[in-house]
């Protein structure tokens, strides 16, 4: 094998890899034995049928073109291992010189030449960024408010509910029917049917759940909403609207005491000791934001002392991942990707340009901690080896 290597720039070489018809013998009878030992010929034991027999029954062209898959396969391995290259993706491969098909060296004639385009793994440097100082970030207090809202939470979740004969007020859990439009023009996104709302938690537009206030079982009612000037949606945003609303159903919340039973009801002997959990589960939830937060000010702040250029193949694979964890976050919801696509007007190209920033943001993350983890000197095997190295430049930076 002839190894020629041709440097592309920004972290691509270009092989040309030349294999001997006597190199090529060798694999070339591999397949052939392969095929040929389940080759049926009339009149002859399996696979022991004159060779030019078999070959006509499996086809020249089959043995050749799985003999050179195999060829290329293992001599693009063997080539970068002498050049000492980590590929970061499949290479891209041209033919430029097929041999013959043959058992002996004579009948194959010529060399087989085979160009591998390659992504390398770049190389990755670490300014000094000792200077940097990040501030421990500050661990909000539990209140008892902040229990009390938890447990109001876990009341209406324990809630039962009764039918009314009267007008609706706050707190009472409506179920509604509603078109909105604009400028006299319905839209399809502004409209449900049999929708369940708990009246003051105000999950619409502001504004929107005052008008049901007083309303009655069956009764409907039109209005009119402005958008708020920042609503998310910004073909709405500021724009006003008119709404048609039926009230379809509505009940009074029955919230359980708060007594021993009701903290049974979630695993603990008593109000005490439900009590005690959430406000632990609460700091632990404001402890791990606060890491979080840290965690990514480092980041942000040392991401800059890196000096790497990303291969293209590495973004394209991340964007593989992050439209693939998308995909079963949405399917996780009875929903397709496309339909999702659809929702939001995009196309899968457009999703995938997106994603390409925080894509490339990703890597140069996993670039920054395996430098830490070489010149930190952490075993590379360990799982928690990322880890470590974050937790490394943190006690740096916040000394």
């Amino acid at each position: 094998m002839k190894i020629k290597k041709e440097d592309l720039k920004k972290g691509k070489f270009k092989l040309t890899i030349s294999v001997s018809p006597a190199e090529i013998i060798r694999y070339y009878k591999q397949t052939y034995e392969n095929l040929a030992k389940d080759v049926k010929i009339s009149g002859f034991r399996i696979g022991k049928a004159p060779r030019k027999m078999i070959e006509e029954s499996i086809g020249i062209a089959r043995l050749l073109s799985e003999s050179l898959d195999t060829i290329i396969q293992q001599q693009y391995v063997l080539a970068i291992q002498e050049e000492k290259m980590i590929p970061v993706g499949p290479p891209k491969v041209t033919i430029s010189k097929y041999p013959n098909w043959g058992l002996e060296p004579a009948e194959i004639e010529s060399e087989l030449v085979f160009e591998a385009e390659v992504e390398v793994m770049p190389e990755v440097v670490l300014k000094d960024y000792s200077k940097i100082r990040v501030k421990e970030k500050q661990v909000s207090k539990i209140t008892e408010a902040d229990v009390e809202k938890i447990l109001t939470h876990l009341r209406r979740q324990k809630a039962t509910f009764s039918d009314v004969d009267r007008g609706a007020k706050k707190a009472d859990r409506a179920e509604i029917s509603y078109q909105g439009s604009i400028n006299h023009v319905k839209k399809d996104s502004m409209s449900a049917k049999n929708q369940p709302i708990i009246l003051g938690e105000n999950t619409l537009i502001p504004g929107f759940e005052e008008q049901i206030i007083g309303m009655k079982k069956s009764e409907e009612k039109k209005f009119d909403i402005t958008f708020p000037k920042d609503y998310h949606a910004k073909d709405f945003a500021g724009k006003k609207a008119e709404f048609e609303v039926t009230l379809v159903d509505l009940k009074e919340v029955n919230l359980p005491d708060v007594d021993d039973a009701f903290a049974a009801d979630f695993g603990h002997t008593t109000v005490a000791d439900l009590s005690l959990a959430i406000r632990k589960s609460l700091k632990d939830e404001v402890e791990t934001k606060a890491k979080q937060e840290l965690e990514s000010e480092v980041i942000e702040k040392i991401l800059p002392f890196l000096s790497v250029d990303v291969p293209a193949g590495l973004i394209e694979q991340e964007i593989d991942r992050m439209v693939a964890n998308m995909t079963e976050q949405i399917e996780s919801r009875g929903m397709k990707l496309d339909k999702y696509l659809e929702s939001i007007k995009k196309t899968l190209p457009e999703l995938r340009a997106d994603m390409r920033e925080m894509a490339e943001k990703n890597i140069r993350i996993g670039f920054l901690l395996g430098k830490i983890i070489e010149m930190e000197k952490i075993d590379q095997s360990d799982p928690e080896a990322g880890r470590i190295a974050l937790e490394t430049i943190i006690k740096k930076v916040t000394k």
